[in-house]
């Protein structure tokens, strides 16, 4: 069974505890395969691999072989590498954008089909690995999140049946009560802040930081629990 790690963003670099559940649920790490958020922008992308590696190496969650996909790589040998993969890494930036590669190369089924043991996605990439998410007119995210002055609904992969809000304020109340609470009312929504993380696995959900299930309009905030079985 795979582990879907869903996180926020780590200014702090990835936590311990996240580290040793990760060596855990990768017990063989031949290959790591990155997949950018946007597929025509490489330096962003690599920007984004950067600072991705910059969280895992140093906690010792190294592989043999790493590979960023995005349009310089064919549908074919993309979907190839993601399905050979130890793990995969959906990286953080333009949702939109890489939902609609996520579509264009086929990636919903190679990423399902995939032998890796883990897979792992942040911020965007997080929000692409639920099964909804928002482009809210109230968050100011630039081009990275929405359109300024309208409000969208997105599918994601479904790799879980929630949706998810990454870098939740929870002082908006204008996104929760007008985007989130009526979400909720069809869908789980959990909302992650910086510095935090979900993990799903056999059906269970642990929570690292500071998450909130919004769920039928009522806002409760997660215990936290050890990632570490």
């Amino acid at each position: 069974m795979k582990a879907h790690y869903y996180f926020d963003w780590f200014d702090k670099g990835m936590p311990k505890q996240i580290a040793e559940a990760l060596l855990c649920d990768i017990p063989e790490r031949k290959s790591l395969v990155f997949i950018g958020s946007d597929p025509s922008d490489y330096s962003f992308n690599i920007e984004q691999f950067d600072i991705a590696m910059r969280w895992l190496e140093p906690v010792g969650v190294i592989f043999d072989e790493y590979s960023l996909v995005d349009n310089r790589t064919t549908k074919e040998a993309t979907r190839r590498l993601v399905k050979c993969a130890s793990a995969i890494f959906l990286l953080g930036g333009k949702a939109a954008v890489q939902r609609a590669f996520l579509d264009e190369y086929g990636l919903h089924a190679a990423i399902k089909e995939s032998s890796a043991t883990s897979i792992m996605g942040v911020s965007a990439g997080a929000m692409n690995m639920s099964a909804k998410w928002i482009s809210s007119k109230y968050i100011s995210m630039g081009s990275m999140r929405y359109t300024a002055g309208e409000t969208k609904f997105y599918d994601g992969l479904g790799l879980d049946n929630f949706a998810l809000e990454a870098h939740i304020d929870i002082e908006n109340t204008k996104l929760i009560g007008n985007d989130l609470f009526p979400l909720s009312q069809t869908i789980d929504v959990y909302a992650a802040s910086y510095e935090s993380a979900i993990r799903v696995k056999n059906g269970e959900m642990k929570f690292f930081g500071d998450v909130y299930l919004i769920s039928e309009s009522k806002i409760q905030k997660m215990k936290e629990s050890d990632f570490v079985e």
